[in-house]
């Protein structure tokens, strides 16, 4: 037998594992065990918290302290399919130039997961069973431990993890790592999401068309030195003002939670798109942990943030997060806040005439009118959190019209397109805060508002996505209606920390 195959994410490496493995060797002197990393380029998220280069050094440190003749190898992730252990063979084949090309007769393949096992058998390998059909705790039960067992986790894991994948943990950082992804209430799926109810594709497109527009909006207020753009989604902003000639020497920080964002980030980076200028990124939910020290950084930029975190996290999160940001700036420095905004007079009440010609009643969401498409959204809207739309509809001059405040009937106007991704955006709230409510609340935070600051009115947006869907009036003092004027869709923030 000339290879020992041990495929498997191998997030740490046991002390059952190691003593396995070299009774194997032993009983087959000329063997080397290939270690295959699956879903070796996808990290930071629930399923694989210990990115791929860092499990194959853990691999290696294990190796090294233990005389384990291993080869060591990183195979991508790639959804479920019926040929992955031929895909695994074959990639290694590739890695090496054909120098190890594994077949059933030179290779036992050394694995606990019957899913895989029975793909390794269809193609003719015979198996060892490692730990399956043993009490001997598997590797993702003693990462389990680590994630409850907190500052304590090395007593937990004394005698079942390998010492030399403890004192690798230990040296980098890593549970602590894993605990922090498990504690971020931001993440809530295996993949590394914000919401799997998002549609990346089309996030993406919308975001990288309208940055360049925000971008020119404000990109005279940024400050050079150390930028940092938190909820970067693509890193388009900091691709904008990387080009800068006079923030070409500044350092770029970009910050993103959601992993299918983080991994185009750095492929764009890999690929050259961000030039010379000197581009970092994090993978990181920045309310879980501290990346930058208090009175570090020239300008924070957040660009469609806040409202994430006031609808994932709640207000008190966003009220800690303004606070974070102070803290983080130097004096003189700058937070530019540029995101969705609720209408002036929000919570007064108006009539709208939604269109019922343009779309069916019943049917597919794509083929519903406006106001069919009203009725699910006001059912749909934060309907986790018990929130909804309140409506009346009201019969007024022969017409039936629907009564609601105006900052829920903005909620509606704006989301009402985005139907690929319709429950992700019912989740979001946009009209919590008006421009002045959010001036008022930064003040009161400290900082003094720049000449920069505005509320902003998305003409597009009102033409092609609102005016085209509702009318919407407000009830004069006899009792006419009077149409009302439509207010601001967004706000630009340039928040400064005072000098003194």
């Amino acid at each position: 037998m000339r290879y020992i195959l041990f495929p498997g994410r191998h997030h740490l490496v046991t002390s059952f594992q190691v003593r396995h493995l070299r009774s194997l060797v032993e009983r087959h002197p000329d063997a080397e065990v290939v270690w295959a990393v699956t879903s070796a380029d996808h990290g930071g998220t629930q399923r694989n918290p210990v990115p791929g280069p860092r499990r194959l050094g853990l691999i290696e440190s294990v190796a090294a302290e233990t005389a384990l003749p291993s080869l060591t190898f990183l195979i991508a992730n790639r959804r479920p399919k019926p040929d992955f252990a031929h895909y695994v063979i074959e990639e290694i084949r590739t890695q090496t130039g054909a120098t190890v090309s594994m077949s059933p007769s030179n290779t036992l393949v050394a694995c606990s997961t019957p899913e895989v096992i029975a793909d390794y058998e269809r193609l003719g390998y015979a198996i060892d069973p490692v730990e399956l059909g043993t009490q001997e705790t598997r590797p993702w039960q003693v990462v389990e431990a680590i994630i409850d067992a907190g500052p304590e986790w090395e007593a937990r894991v004394e005698g079942v993890m390998a010492p030399a994948a403890v004192e690798y943990y230990r040296r980098y950082g890593l549970a602590e790592a894993v605990q922090s992804i498990y504690s971020d209430p931001l993440i809530d799926s295996d993949d590394g999401d914000i919401t799997v109810t998002r549609d990346y594709a089309t996030y993406r497109a919308a975001f990288e068309d309208n940055a360049w527009r925000k971008v020119s909006e404000f990109e005279a207020a940024v400050r050079p030195g150390r930028i940092v753009d938190v909820g970067c989604a693509t890193g388009q902003t900091i691709k904008l003002l990387s080009e800068r000639p006079e923030l070409f020497e500044s350092d770029f920080y970009g910050v993103e939670v959601a992993r299918p964002l983080y991994e185009i980030c750095q492929q764009r980076k890999s690929n050259g798109e961000f030039g010379d200028a000197n581009v970092f990124f994090h993978q990181r939910n920045i309310m879980q942990t501290q990346l930058f020290e208090d009175d570090s950084l020239d300008t924070v930029i957040s660009m469609a943030l806040t409202h994430e975190i006031e609808s994932y996290l709640g207000r008190e999160d966003l009220l800690e997060f303004c606070g974070r940001v102070f803290q983080m700036l130097r004096p003189g420095g700058v937070w530019i806040n540029y995101d969705v905004v609720g209408p002036d007079g929000r919570e007064d009440l108006v009539l709208a005439d939604l269109s019922a010609t343009d779309g069916v009643a019943d049917g597919d969401l794509a083929d519903l009118s406006t106001r069919a498409r009203f009725e699910k959204f006001a059912r749909d809207f934060r309907a986790e959190e018990g929130d909804g739309i309140s409506y009346e509809a009201v019969e007024i001059e022969g017409r039936e019209l629907v009564q609601l405040t105006r900052g829920e009937l903005y909620e509606f106007l704006a989301k009402k397109d985005y139907i690929d991704s319709w429950y992700s955006e019912a989740h979001e709230a946009f009209c919590f805060f008006s421009p002045d409510e959010w001036v008022a609340l930064l003040e009161s935070n400290g900082f003094v508002m720049t000449r920069d600051t505005r509320p902003i009115q998305n003409p597009w947006l009102i033409e092609n996505r609102f005016s085209r869907a509702a009318t919407v009036y407000v009830q004069g003092d006899d009792g006419e209606l009077v149409e009302d004027e439509w207010s601001w869709t967004n706000v630009l923030l340039v928040a400064q920390k005072p000098e003194d």
